[in-house]
């Protein structure tokens, strides 16, 4: 009978020992159900050690398991905060991942902890965006986007690298509507749109865009209201158009029509060519063929212009008179 009680005295003892020397192993980082990108990190905390620590992390996904490996000292209180490198490249494959954290120490002994992980290397791809690089803009300027991509943390638009109202979301479809009338004055502007997944893979897409809130100015060059109009010859008309730069006005945006000094629609005159002539300035250059019976004895030319940015300048005309000079 002493011979038991002295054994499940010692089997006791022996319990208490254990127990005194069990450390603890809490992984922060990453927690279960994370998604994970290229670049991670596995980060723990350990209590209770007495001397170095070896931590193992298994990972193990669809193309097979890797074991990560690390030794820590811990502190005075017996106390680690430690981390490793959990890291996948662009080849690994995408989905969900097992890892199993361990850490061995002689004379102590910890419970493993085990997480499930989705992997996502793929960053966000942006499939349509609007308005277009280069593009001329006015009043409230639609931001438009469309993202392909399954586990979108969220958005943001800005431009010129400030925040704009309403600017982030969590949508494949971003829509965000700017006010330029808040910006001061015009000229290039840079609108930035940053999409990052749950994995924080990111993309990033900038568009340069132009303010232009000045209407283009019209000028019907030649010819002018002295000008002798020949019966039977051909008319060459040249009109120039001055905006924000040369290139600010599209050469469909430019229309001279010929009309009756009543209003009536004569034709349309057919442009020949639409030529940059200064920074600011182009020339276009048009002509009405002669045809018997086309022209009145006196008729208006009229000229009208809408810029890029949708901006109209005021139309100009000038009447002529064929057959003498005025």
């Amino acid at each position: 009978m002493k011979i038991l009680t002295r054994a499940v005295l010692v089997f006791a003892l022996l319990t208490l020992w254990v127990v005194s020397f069990a450390g603890n192993l809490t992984v922060t980082s990453p927690t279960n159900g994370d998604y994970l990108g290229t670049s991670n990190s596995l980060t723990f905390n350990i209590s209770g050690a007495s001397v170095q620590v070896t931590v193992t992390a298994v990972v193990t996904g669809p193309s097979g398991s890797t074991t990560l490996t690390k030794k820590f000292t811990p502190d005075t209180d017996g106390t680690i905060n430690g981390s490793m490198s959990l890291n996948f490249n662009n080849s690994s494959p995408e989905g969900y991942y097992t890892i199993v954290v361990t850490a061995t120490e002689p004379n102590n002994t910890y419970s493993p902890t085990t997480l499930s992980v989705k992997v996502d290397v793929v960053a966000p791809k942006f499939l349509e965006i609007s308005p277009n690089d280069g593009q001329y803009v006015r009043g409230i300027v639609k931001i438009r986007a469309t993202v392909k991509e399954s586990s979108i943390k969220n958005w943001t638009v800005q431009v010129n690298g400030q925040d704009i109202p309403n600017n982030t979301g969590t949508t494949n479809d971003i829509s965000v509507d700017w006010d330029t009338s808040l910006v001061t004055s015009d000229g290039p502007q840079t609108i930035t749109i940053k999409v990052t997944d749950l994995a924080e893979n990111s993309a990033t897409k900038s568009q340069s865009v132009t303010i232009d809130r000045v209407a283009p100015i019209i000028t019907i060059s030649y010819p002018r209201t002295d000008t002798k109009i020949v019966p039977g010859t051909t008319i060459t008309i040249l009109v120039d158009v001055q905006d924000a730069s040369s290139s600010s006005v599209d050469s469909t945006g430019v229309d001279v029509i010929a009309k009756r000094t009543d209003g009536t629609f004569i034709c349309r005159v057919a442009r020949i060519s639409y030529k940059s002539s200064g920074s600011t300035t182009s020339r276009w250059t048009g002509r009405i063929q002669y045809k018997s019976g086309l022209l009145p004895s006196q008729f208006y030319l009229v000229a009208t212009a809408i810029d890029r940015a949708g901006n109209s300048g005021t139309p100009q005309e000038v009447k002529l008179t064929v057959g003498r000079s005025r």
